[in-house]
C-alpha cells in the first residue's frame, strides 16, 4: 500500500478539479501485442482529448509476456507513467490523478476482442461527452477480426439507443462492427403538479429528476430553460418537461397597447400604441398609433415594449 500512497501524493499535489484515472485490480483485455493504458483504464471527469494521450501510452509492447505473470505491478505502471508525463506537455497540462493498486491482476479474453474492455473505452468516451449523464451498456455481438491489429473508431458512436462501432483492421480492406445499445440518464425538469395548456410554468412546479432519455426525441432541458415557457398541452404530475411541451409567450399580442420607444441613447421619447401582430422579442411587427391611426413598423425588444423604425 505504501507504493499507491507515494503514487497518489506525486499526482495529486496541483489541482483539485482534476480527471480521475483508477486501474482495476483485476482486468481483462483483448487478445493484442501491445498493451496500452487505455485498455485498462477507468477514465471519469476526463476529455476526448486524455483519452487520446492515454491511446498513445503502452505499458507493455509485448502483451504475452503476462500470459506467464498474469499480473503488473504498480511501480511498473507508475513508471511508464511517470516518464509519459516528462515528456508529454499535453499530458502534463492536463495533469490526472491515478488509482492504481499495488498489483493488477491481468487475463486475456477467451475472444480475440474483449467485451470487458470495449465496455471501458465505450463508457469511457461517453462520460466524457456527457459529466453529467448516467449510461447503462449493452453489448450484442463482437466480431473476430482478422488479425490482432485492428483499432475502434469512435466518431462513429451514436450517444444513445443502438449502435454499431467500427473496428479497424490493419489492413484496412475491411471494416466490423460491434453491436450494442446504450441507454443514457440525465437530470431532467418534472412536474410537481398538474400543469394546464396555456400555463406559465414556475420553478416551484418543477423539480430535476434523473430520467431515461435514451429514446427520446427532445433534448434534455434545465428549470432555467423552462421558467416563464407556457405549456403547449396539459402536462399531468410527474410528466417530465420537453421543449416539444412548451410554447413562447409573444411579447406583444394583437390588439395589446404597448410602448413605443423612438430616439436614441441620448433622446428618448414614449408613447403608446396598438399592436397589430403577435411577436416574439426580435420580430418586427405592424403597430398603429393611435392618435394619428398610422401604421407603422417596430422591433419588439422586451414584453410590451417595441422600437419604432
Amino acid at each position: 500500500m505504501k507504493i499507491l500512497i507515494a503514487a497518489l501524493t506525486l499526482f495529486s499535489i496541483q489541482a483539485f478539479a482534476r480527471p480521475e484515472i483508477t486501474i482495476p485490480s483485476t482486468v481483462e483485455v483483448s487478445q493484442r501485442p501491445a498493451l496500452r493504458l487505455s485498455d485498462i483504464a477507468i477514465v471519469k471527469g476526463g476529455t476526448e482529448e486524455l483519452l487520446s494521450q492515454i491511446q498513445n501510452l503502452v505499458l507493455r509492447d509485448d502483451a504475452r509476456e503476462l500470459l506467464l505473470s498474469q499480473h503488473f505491478e504498480s511501480q511498473e505502471i507508475l513508471n511508464k507513467i511517470r516518464e509519459e508525463m516528462k515528456n508529454n506537455e499535453t499530458l502534463k497540462n492536463i495533469n490526472p490523478a491515478f488509482k492504481i493498486p499495488q498489483t493488477v491482476k491481468v487475463s486475456f479474453a477467451a475472444t480475440p476482442i474483449s467485451k470487458q474492455e470495449v465496455e471501458r473505452k465505450i463508457m469511457n468516451v461517453l462520460t466524457a461527452r456527457c459529466a453529467d449523464c448516467e449510461y447503462r451498456l449493452t453489448i450484442q455481438s463482437v466480431p473476430v477480426p482478422a488479425t490482432r491489429q485492428w483499432e475502434l473508431d469512435f466518431t462513429q458512436l451514436s450517444a444513445k439507443g443502438g449502435f454499431l462501432l467500427p473496428v479497424q483492421e490493419a489492413d484496412n480492406r475491411q471494416i466490423k462492427w460491434i453491436s450494442g445499445t446504450i441507454h443514457v440518464s440525465k437530470l431532467t425538469p418534472v412536474t410537481t403538479r398538474m400543469i394546464s395548456q396555456g400555463e406559465r410554468l414556475t420553478p416551484e412546479a418543477l423539480r430535476m429528476s434523473m430520467m431515461d432519455i435514451t429514446f427520446a426525441k427532445d433534448a434534455s432541458l434545465r428549470i432555467e430553460d423552462v421558467q416563464g415557457m407556457m405549456a403547449a398541452r396539459t402536462l399531468p404530475v410527474g410528466s417530465p418537461v420537453w421543449s416539444s411541451d412548451l410554447k413562447r409567450e409573444p411579447a406583444t399580442k394583437k390588439g395589446q397597447i404597448v410602448k413605443a420607444l423612438i430616439g436614441d441613447d441620448s433622446f428618448e421619447i414614449s408613447v403608446n400604441v396598438e399592436a397589430q401582430d403577435n411577436g416574439f422579442v426580435g420580430d418586427l411587427v405592424k403597430v398603429k398609433n393611435l392618435e394619428t391611426q398610422k401604421m407603422l413598423s417596430a422591433l419588439v425588444t422586451e414584453k410590451g415594449v417595441v422600437k419604432l423604425q
